[in-house]
Parts: C-alpha cells; structure tokens; sequence
C-alpha cells in the first residue's frame, strides 16, 4: 500500500508491502511523491527492487545486467551497445556500487583510452551511467556520493572522453550499384532500395508490417523511439514514394503477405549482412545506417523539401538532431 502525506511545504510518500521494508521518502511536489511509489511498488511486484539496505553489496554487474533487462522489455539491444556495456562490465562487474572510487574510473579510462577514440570511451561511461541511474530511479538503488559522475565531468574537461563523431559518409561513385548488384535477389536488396529512399531507420524497416502499409493513399504506419512518449514510441505516418512502393510490391510478389514485410528474425542480421556486402566488394567505412543520412540529406538536394517537411518524414524533434544527419557537399549547391 502506498500513501502519499503532505508535511509543511514538503510531501512524504511511503510504500508498505508484505514482504518488504518500509519504504519512506521525501519530495518537494506530490507528483513526484506518487511517482516514485508507483516504480518502488512496480520493482517490488517483479522481483527486481533493490532494498537500501542491501545497497551496499549490489555489484556493479548486477546493475549491468539488470539494465541490459529493462531495455530489452521494450526493444532488442544493438551490439554495438551490447559490447560496450560488456567491457564495463569486464572491468568493473566484480565490485560492488559502493567500492567503486574515482581511482578504479581513472584506470579504466587511461587503459581505454590506448585502444579506442575519445568517442568510444565516452560512450563506455555513458552506458554505465544510465544503468546506475536506471537502478536508482526504477529499482531503488540508494547511492552515497557519486564517484562516477563527477569523474566524468573531469574526463570531458580534459578531453580523455567525448561525444560521438558525427558522420559525415554518403554513397560515393558507383558504390550504390555495387551495392545492389551484389544484393541481387536477396531479402537485403528492398531493405537497401527501402532505406535510402525513405531514410527509415534498420529495425524501422525490420519491423514493418503489410496491415500499416497503405498502397491506395501512398502512406506507411511505423512505430518511431520518443522517450517523450509512454512506452518511449511514438506512431508516426510517412509517405510512400515510388522507388519504396517498388520495393514493397516486388517483395509481396515474392513472399506473399504474412504479418511482418520481411521475415528475418533479427534486425542485427540486416547490418551483419550489409558489413559483409561492404567488405566484399572493399567499400570502407559505410555502415546501414548511412543510407538514412544518405536520404535525408537526398530530401533537400532532389526532393527539394523544406526542413519541416524533412522532419515530418524523418521524425527528429529538432532542428540540430536532424542537421546531423545532413551531409550536402558544396559542390552540389554550385549553380
């Protein structure tokens, strides 16, 4: 049972269930009162509650792992996401969250530091700070003092760690027709043709399903990440140009319709394949997710859409997200 008492200018929320300790704790605001004792209740109720007094001896991977769990309530976890929490996991697993001192961070990053970008490495403590904070704020982890935090901010000032690189690849010469010469008949080739024209994300595309598609008004139903949004999704409509609507034709002819466009078990086999694409035909350096960089920023030069346009089908919520993803060369603008 949980209630929620207003104290002076403070509100004070307790959680009471059989089984467990009583759970007490201040807020300034009776929202945030009755938020918290929704996710204690809810940790509670499926199993993964972390009583404050046991703390003390939570290890570090436990905490890892119980992340790498909620995240995967809602989506699979990419691997490039998934090594970088395993070798945080590698280094630290073994300590509990209340031995970890500045020093243990330190090593960690001058060791890193010899093997991978600043970038990598940041994203290595970046990981790891979002699954302390997930067992704080979702599963009760109570923390003395913050060695992580502020060594991070210490590593970002001395420039050891920094944000990812922005990409700036596109298709180049005649790789687009290697590219799909090399494809052939195979499922990847539509995913291929799907993505550099719609700049649809690779599990966007992995998911699609024929009951969103609608071939009559030239429109696709997808289910986009927001964490604004309950669940993190949001549904967004996008329209369907030719060269997609090919696309999404000739795989019907092929496979007829089921449930999903595409019958492959994994998202990450999409990046698997196209990675070995590239590497046969010695295409450095371009990754799947390119192509969305590369049809977004095709919206403008060919399309000539505005930037409310382009962001209506490509759904970033601000103008400095989407200008990541637009890589116009200054040749093209030439008149």
């Amino acid at each position: 049972m949980a209630t929620v008492r207003k104290r002076g200018s403070k509100y004070q929320a307790q959680v009471r269930i059989k089984g467990f300790s009583l759970q007490t704790k201040t807020f300034l605001t009776s929202a945030a009162a009755k938020a918290w004792t929704r996710r204690v209740e809810m940790s509670m109720d499926d199993g993964s509650w972390i009583d404050p007094r046991e703390s003390r001896s939570v290890l570090i991977g436990d905490i890892l792992d119980l992340y790498v769990e909620d995240i995967e309530k809602f989506e699979a976890i990419d691997k490039s996401k998934a090594h970088k929490i395993d070798m945080v996991r590698r280094y630290f697993g073994h300590l509990s969250i209340h031995e970890l001192e500045p020093s243990h961070i330190m090593d960690f990053a001058a060791e890193r530091s010899k093997q991978v970008k600043p970038s990598t490495l940041g994203k290595n403590l970046y990981f790891f700070k979002q699954a302390v904070s997930n067992a704080e704020m979702l599963h009760g982890l109570v923390l003395v003092g913050r060695p992580l935090d502020n060594t991070i901010k210490i590593l970002t000032q001395r420039k050891i760690i920094a944000q990812s690189e922005e990409r700036t690849r596109r298709l180049e010469g005649d790789e687009w027709k290697q590219l799909t010469d090399e494809a052939g008949t195979h499922w990847i080739r539509p995913m291929l043709e799907i993505a550099v024209e719609s700049g649809m994300r690779q599990g966007e595309i992995h998911s699609l399903e024929w009951k969103h598609i609608d071939f009559d008004k030239s429109l696709i139903g997808i289910w986009r990440k927001d964490k604004r949004s309950v669940g993190g999704k949001k549904w967004h409509i996008i329209p369907m140009w030719r060269g997609v609507r090919e696309a999404l034709l000739r795989v019907s002819n092929e496979t007829g319709k089921g449930s999903t466009v595409f019958c492959v078990k994994r998202s990450s086999s999409i990046s698997d394949k196209f990675a070995r694409m590239c590497t046969k035909l010695d295409i450095v350096n371009l990754r799947f997710h390119d192509l969305r960089h590369e049809a977004i920023t095709r919206m403008f030069e060919d399309r000539k859409m505005s930037v409310e346009q382009v962001r209506l089908v490509s759904g970033h919520s601000s103008l400095d997200q989407l200008s990541r993803y637009v890589n116009l060369r200054p040749e093209d603008l030439v008149d």
